[in-house]
Order: structure tokens, then C-alpha cells, then sequence
């Protein structure tokens, strides 16, 4: 980093804690940033956790949605006063010229409000997209009731008109209030904040109707499992690593695994996790798993399958099998695809369909040949797709000072 530094960093996140792919970006964001000696403050919807030394931890204690009472859930969810007001009066007694404000996820305790507070200082703000939740109501743009992607614009007559959500449409209509309501508020900040992406493929749904849309491309980062490349080849266990809910396509690889008569392990937990079980006793389904286990699945695996029907912007559990060496099959609804398709690290298959899964996972069990190969071209692909965590640190405060330099040169600053 050649330009200004920032004085302070505040991470924005509904949860100081790990509770999923956004707040375990932004606590490492957080222990990154203050080993390098940048002041941080961590502004969280929740009752937070432990902090490194030094990080000031602003916790507003509140409980995520799902734990609430319907009326406070439906009512706070849309606009959190609470949140507004501690941030407002933060930023009108702290704040100084060369702070950033990074907003990692506000759907799940802090809401819209907190975008209210930002607008004083919206010319050092960052939006980080950890999914599409900037421009679709359920952040996923995928039909949870017809099980496929969706191509509606976001709040269009079309979408607000389709009942997609996988609760009921009086839901999706909630949905749609907060929407607008975010919408509001982020237009005020697009001419001015920059949206990281982790992939260059969000762009083009993000940017929809959003003309002032500015945008960084920084990937999410990942650490190898295993200190040396795995040999696939001399394997036959396909595995999956992740959610075990429908919509992440556990059913689909299920019923493709026993067509194609391969070994499937699933490591992972969730919601459909006794169904899928109950329908598919032949595979093994080892639920959650530390890293040493996950390790030694992945050493032990010949391909990992990431069959999600939705346009997932990024996996980790693909990223982290690159890294290891070893091969992934994958959905083409997934934004990775076009990258493990370019450079032959793996194969792509037709997203929602059992036929078009079970031919690819049947050629890989079938050809060690091309399983080396593709092997060989993994690590290429990584590089393309992840960086390490030290990297992503160099690449947020690179955005940072872009912000700050600027901010310096404007009045809005």
C-alpha cells in the first residue's frame, strides 16, 4: 500500500462473531487489520465475542431475525432504530477525515437504518457483496418455489408480482419493503462508496438499473487444507462439503451419485440432512467437520461436487478443493464454473439436472487420465479465483486508500 492509511477501520457486520461466510470475513478482516496496527472498531448488531487486543467492539446486543418474536422481527428487520441511532451518534463524536466505514451484512439484526447513518460520511464507505442481497429481495436471485435462477430485476413489476421465497409470499412482500427501503438508502451512497465483489460475475445483476454503481474485484481469501497436492487419480469418493439443504443441491447429486454408481461422502449439516438420509442410505453423510477431518476427506476424495441450482457468486469448499489439487464438478449456475471451465481444473454440468451430473460424474470415475490433468491445472485456477488472507488485507486497504485520496479532493469528504 503506496497511498494514505486510513486512522480507523469500523467493520459494520450483524454478527461479531462467526455465524456464517460474511461475519468470518469480517472478523478476520478485523485481526488482519489490527495486526498490521490499523485501528479497528467493530459496530455489531449482536452481543459480539472475543476481540483481539485493541479492537474497540460497539455491540448493541440484538438477537438475528429467526430468534425474535414475529412483530419485533417484522418491524426491526425493516428499520432498527436502535442501530441508527448508535451509529449516527458514533459517527458525530468519533469520526474524522481519514476513517472507513465497512458494511459486511445488515440483513440479519442491523437493517437499512444503519445506511441512514452512513449518509455523512458515505464518501469513505464500503459495501461488501457477499451475496445479492444490494439488488435482489431474497439476496440469492434464485426461485426457491420453481428451484432454479431467477432472471427478474430486482423490485421490477415482474418479481414483486412472483412469490420465489421459500417461506410464503407474504414473506417475499416483507421482503420487498425492505428492499425499497435499502434501495433509498444505497442510492445516496453508490455515486460515492465502492462495492467489493468477490466475483468480477455479480457485476452485471448488481449493476442492473444502478448507474452510479461502483465496484472493486477483490476474491475471498482461503488457506490450503493440506501441504501438498492430493493424487485424486488413485481415489473413487466423490465428495461434498457444505450446507445439506435442497437448494444447495444435495438431492440432485444424491440421486446422480446412485445413477452414476459412485461413492459419495457428504461433510456438512443442515436442514435436509434426516430426508436426504432416509432417501439415499447408500452414501455417507458424516455431518459437520473440524478442519483436520475435512482435510483428510479432501486427500481422500477424486472430485468434489459443488451442484448448487442457484447463481452462487462463490463457494469456498470449490476454492479449497483447487488448492488440495483436486478436481470439482460444478453447477453452471455458479460463477466459479466459468473459471474451473477455463482453465480445465474440473467440469461444469447443467445446473438442476440429475442426467447432466451423473455423465460427468460417471466420466471422472471412469478416466484417470483426465482426472491428472485436470489435477495439474487446479492450482492455476486458485490463483485465478482466491487469495491468501494477507493478499485480501493488501487488497482492502489499496481500496481504502482510493477512498480516502478521493475523499480528500472532494467536499463531500
Amino acid at each position: 500500500m503506496t497511498g494514505t492509511r486510513p486512522s480507523r477501520v469500523v467493520v459494520i457486520t450483524d454478527f461479531a462473531s462467526v455465524r456464517g461466510g460474511a461475519s468470518k470475513l469480517a472478523m478476520l478482516q478485523t485481526g488482519l487489520l489490527s495486526a498490521r496496527g490499523v485501528p479497528v472498531t467493530v459496530f455489531a448488531g449482536d452481543a459480539g465475542g472475543a476481540m483481539p487486543e485493541g479492537v474497540q467492539l460497539v455491540a448493541l446486543g440484538g438477537a438475528r431475525l429467526l430468534e425474535q418474536g414475529r412483530l419485533a422481527a417484522a418491524l426491526g428487520g425493516l428499520w432498527n432504530r436502535a442501530a441508527h441511532a448508535a451509529l449516527r451518534d458514533w459517527i458525530a463524536t468519533q469520526d474524522d477525515p481519514r476513517i472507513i466505514y465497512h458494511v459486511h451484512g445488515i440483513q440479519q439484526t442491523l437493517s437499512p437504518s444503519v445506511l441512514r447513518a452512513l449518509q455523512p460520511v458515505r464518501a469513505r464507505v464500503v459495501l461488501h457483496a457477499h451475496d445479492y442481497f444490494l439488488s435482489c429481495p431474497n439476496g440469492a436471485f434464485f426461485d426457491f418455489r420453481a428451484g432454479e435462477s431467477c432472471a427478474r430485476t430486482g423490485l421490477s413489476a415482474a418479481c414483486i408480482a412472483r412469490n420465489c421465497d421459500k417461506r410464503s409470499y407474504a414473506q417475499k412482500l416483507w421482503r420487498v419493503t425492505r428492499q425499497g427501503l435499502q434501495d433509498r438508502e444505497t442510492r445516496r451512497l453508490f455515486g460515492t462508496a465502492v462495492t467489493v465483489l468477490i466475483h468480477a460475475g455479480m457485476r452485471a445483476r448488481l449493476a442492473a438499473g444502478r448507474p452510479q454503481l461502483r465496484t472493486e474485484v477483490l476474491p475471498n481469501p482461503a488457506e490450503p487444507l493440506l501441504p501438498a497436492p492430493a493424487d485424486p487419480a488413485a481415489n473413487a469418493e466423490f465428495l461434498y462439503v457444505g450446507d445439506v439443504h435442497a437448494y444447495k443441491g444435495v438431492f440432485l447429486l444424491a440421486e446422480a451419485a446412485r445413477r452414476a454408481g459412485v461413492k459419495l461422502r457428504i461433510l456438512g449439516d443442515g436442514l435436509d440432512r434426516a430426508r436426504l438420509a432416509a432417501a439415499y442410505p447408500e452414501h455417507c453423510l458424516d455431518g459437520w467437520a473440524d478442519r483436520d477431518k475435512l482435510a483428510e476427506s479432501m486427500r481422500q476424495a477424486r472430485a468434489l461436487v459443488a451442484p448448487t441450482l442457484g447463481p452462487e457468486p462463490y463457494g469456498l469448499a470449490p476454492v479449497e478443493a483447487l488448492l488440495a489439487g483436486v478436481p470439482v464438478v460444478i453447477s453452471d449456475s455458479m460463477l466459479l464454473s466459468s473459471d474451473i471451465d477455463r482453465f480445465g481444473a474440473g467440469v461444469s454440468f447443467a445446473a438442476g439436472n440429475a442426467a447432466s451430473l451423473s455423465q460427468a460424474l460417471r466420466r471422472i470415475a471412469d478416466d484417470d487420465g483426465a482426472v491428472r490433468r485436470m489435477s495439474a491445472r487446479t492450482a492455476a485456477a486458485a490463483a485465478e479465483i482466491t487469495t491468501t488472507p494477507e493478499a485480501w488485507c493488501d487488497g482492502l486497504l489499496d481500496i481504502y486508500s482510493g477512498l480516502l485520496d478521493a475523499a480528500s479532493r472532494s467536499p463531500a469528504g
